[in-house]
């Protein structure tokens, strides 16, 4: 069995009034949700289940399960606490899905092909962008000549980035779980951390290995308007990425 686990109860925050009335992910791109062309290709990757992590207008998702019922099985897990927390709570509520080979994704990553279908190993990895410079501080990550995780830099310039799309193979489901529930959830530090951030004390213990995006264009995130207008105009060919 393989499933994807997507985050998607965010408030959308950057995108203003355009998320007032429909989460993020659910913002059309191309004349669809975002999240329906995520689901699509995860069907098409033979994706057993889909785990969708809401909390911000979570009833506007339900529609999503009656839907896709012939062809996958959605789960809904709630995030009560999403304007509180950042995804580390998102991913402590969803522990209990961990019991299979897993991607993990965020739901407003428009994917212009389909890297669940494209991107698969019998080892648990990150898909990362190509190696580039930042002008914005990023996460960016150095890696061996195995591609193994050697240090993140959380303030990076230089370096391949994370993509927000992730895979593990069931052991190492486990030991994400054994580090979720460790999080003191009373310190005030936690409520602004990722879920990676769990991960990234271990580096040494636990082997961490990276996939490289062969193109930077196989995916776009959805940050702002100008982000979901600069999308929609390149997929129209009006410009370019």
């Amino acid at each position: 069995m393989k499933q994807v686990i997507v985050m998607a109860a965010g408030l959308g925050t950057r995108l203003k009034e355009i998320t007032k009335e429909i989460p993020k992910p659910l913002l059309k791109v191309n004349g669809k949700p975002i999240l329906e062309t995520n689901i699509e290709y995860m069907i098409e990757a033979n994706i057993d289940r889909i785990v969708i992590i809401i909390g911000y207008l979570k009833e506007a998702f339900y529609y999503l399960k009656d839907k896709y019922k012939n062809q996958i099985d959605i789960k809904f897990v709630i995030n009560d606490q999403y304007a509180d927390f950042n995804t580390i709570y998102s991913m402590f509520c969803t522990r209990h899905f961990f019991e299979c080979d897993s991607y993990f994704t965020t739901a407003d990553n428009f994917l212009t092909i389909n890297l669940y279908a494209k991107y698969q190993a019998d080892y648990s990895f990150y898909l990362l962008r190509p190696y580039q410079h930042f002008e914005k501080e990023e996460w960016t990550v150095e890696l061996n000549e195995n591609l193994r995780f050697i240090n993140v830099n959380l303030h990076g310039h230089d370096g391949y980035s994370y993509s927000g799309v992730s895979f593990w193979k069931l052991n190492d489901m486990k030991y994400i779980k054994e580090r979720l529930e460790e999080v003191d959830w009373n310190d005030k530090r936690t409520k602004k951390m990722y879920w990676d951030n769990i991960l990234l004390p271990h580096l040494q213990e636990f082997e961490i290995y990276a996939k490289i995006l062969e193109d930077n264009r196989e995916f776009y995130e959805v940050d702002d308007s100008d982000d979901l207008e600069k999308l929609n105009n390149y997929l129209k060919g009006v410009n370019k990425l």
